[in-house]
């Protein structure tokens, strides 16, 4: 999830992020330590977001698709335990 304008993300992309990693208005600002405000102020179109506004969503990004793959992998290594075939020996 990479803005095309990395000085300059557009309100489209911003609400794509939004959708990408399943947050809010409320969450969204809150993970970019801005008020709903001045993130709805973004997602309007009225204030332009900056450079290091698209760069800590990209880092949210990140850090959210981490947190997948980790639960992912903990995921499988749990059903492969599941799996295991016991043979009895006489």
């Amino acid at each position: 999830m990479f803005f095309l304008d990395i000085d300059n993300p557009k309100p489209d992309e911003i609400k794509k992020w939004m959708e990408v990693n399943n947050l809010t208005i409320i969450s969204a600002s809150y993970r970019l330590g801005i008020s709903k405000r001045q993130f709805s102020r973004f997602l309007s179109g009225d204030t332009n977001a900056k450079k290091v506004h698209s760069l800590a969503m990209q880092m949210i990004w990140l850090i959210l698709e981490n947190k997948k793959m980790e639960q992912d992998n903990l995921e499988k290594k749990e059903n492969s335990k599941k799996r295991k075939i016991r043979i009895p020996i006489k």
